[in-house]
């Protein structure tokens, strides 16, 4: 981590220089997702298959996915994966065998015209949010099984949230509907829904207990999850310590926490193609800007993916099919030292 000088033997973390822990390169990358008890799960469309990584980016399992349609969909758990196209989804297990497979007719009760989300959690409940219906059913995953279904009004366009500390799970309906996110869960085999305050819900810390929104014109606020009390609230425009050169940038769909007290955002200059992000780490107190990553090397930065392991966090640029795992290589304090700029 290289310091600016302040005063005396005082000085002022600017830049972060992260650890790189594992890269790994794929024929094509579609969509990067955290896998619930695993790591990740990455398809790959030119290939037709979907990878599964662990948390320390090794490889686990490379399966062809048996459905017809390259823009595929996947969400995976330590045991099972599911893949799913427009027409139908698919459970197999990590060896490749086919639990289960069905159209979304069937599933749903109707042929859907619109995109269909799902997701599977640690308790091998596959959740779909089906846009037409506005509903959100739960499945078991091992047998195809519905268990439930409740009707969840707001936009169509849905998705989920993995929370790694419990049976709850998020799931984010995009604006401009006034469609707050909301946690999920199963109990005595009825879905419950409990409605989070605040639009665009990004994410959650590793310990569960707060998360974290965004909003399109640039907004990011961190909330008290049993409270939905705001922590912190802030405009990119008005982000406290921010470096000079990049203020003024507008913040990507990318903000993940990194441990319980950082968060990290990537923003890019309005006048810059979109693959000349920046990073940034934001004190998950305040969010004020707290340091700049600089990655080793000729790595760019890239679009980022939160991880379950404290510290971690996935990066992916746009050209070159790499993923890299990286860690934060010094701590970061909470509070100044003496004599130290107030970095809160």
């Amino acid at each position: 981590m290289r310091s600016i000088k302040v005063s005396g033997d005082d000085f002022y973390p600017a830049e972060m220089h992260p650890r790189l822990i594992n890269q790994v390169q794929l024929p094509s990358m579609r969509r990067v997702a955290p896998a619930a008890g695993l790591g990740w799960v990455v398809t790959e469309p030119a290939t037709m298959t979907v990878s599964l990584f662990d948390h320390d980016l090794r490889p686990m399992a490379r399966t062809a996915v048996p459905l017809d349609n390259p823009q595929v969909e996947a969400s995976a758990t330590h045991g099972f994966l599911a893949v799913g196209d427009r027409h139908e989804i698919a459970v197999l297990d990590h060896a490749g065998t086919l639990r289960w497979r069905s159209t979304w007719d069937r599933v749903a009760g109707r042929a859907p015209d619109r995109k269909v989300s799902f997701h599977l959690d640690g308790n091998d409940i596959l959740w779909i949010r089906l846009a037409d219906t506005r509903e959100l059913m739960a499945v078991y995953a091992p047998t195809g099984d519905e268990i439930h279904r409740v009707p969840v009004p707001g936009p169509e366009a849905a998705w989920f949230l993995h929370r790694p500390t419990d049976a709850w799970t998020g799931l984010a309906l995009l604006q401009p509907d006034p469609s707050p996110g909301a946690l999920i869960s199963l109990t005595d085999g009825r879905i419950a829904v409990r409605a989070l305050s605040g639009l665009d819900l990004a994410g959650f810390n590793p310990a569960g207990d707060r998360y974290l929104t965004m909003t399109l014109d640039g907004f990011l606020s961190v909330r008290d999850i049993d409270t939905e009390a705001i922590l912190a609230n802030r405009h990119i425009d008005d982000m406290v310590d921010i470096p000079p050169d990049v203020a003024g940038w507008r913040l990507t769909d990318w903000a993940v926490f990194v441990t319980d007290e950082l968060i990290l955002i990537s923003v890019v200059s309005t006048d810059l193609p979109d693959d000349a992000e920046e990073h940034l780490l934001l004190s998950a107190r305040s969010l004020r800007c707290r340091s700049r990553l600089r990655y080793p090397g000729q790595h760019a930065p890239g679009s980022i993916y939160g991880a379950e392991r404290q510290g971690r966090w996935l990066t992916r640029h746009h050209h070159d099919n790499v993923l890299r795992l990286w860690h934060l290589a010094n701590p970061l304090d909470d509070e100044p030292l003496p004599g130290q700029i107030a970095l809160l």
